[in-house]
């Protein structure tokens, strides 16, 4: 059984400004692409990530190009943001291990 997941003040803030639910979260930490930078997990949904079935559906449509970031050692999620147009491309351009 897997730990819940906490969610930081930070985070629980962004995801009220971008109006990003915990079940939102959920689907995204599902089906998105992780990548470990900056001693973090972002995971990001793409597009294509969204299921076939789904990608006609809004609530899931609207959610490419949000990140979600987790902290590397604990279930907890630090902040989420969204980039439609550049995120992913932003992401990998982030330092691998924090110095």
């Amino acid at each position: 059984m897997k730990p819940p997941i906490v969610y930081t003040e930070h985070a629980i803030k962004r995801m009220a400004q971008r109006n990003v639910s915990e079940d939102q979260i959920a689907f995204i930490l599902q089906y998105g692409y992780a990548i470990h930078r900056a001693g973090a997990v972002l995971v990001s949904l793409r597009d294509k990530d969204i299921p076939k079935t789904l990608r006609a559906d809004d609530q899931f449509a609207r959610l490419a190009g949000t990140t979600v970031v987790l902290s590397r050692d604990e279930p907890l999620i630090l902040t989420v943001w969204r980039n439609r147009d550049k995120g992913l491309q932003h992401i990998r351009q982030k330092s691998r291990f924090s110095y």
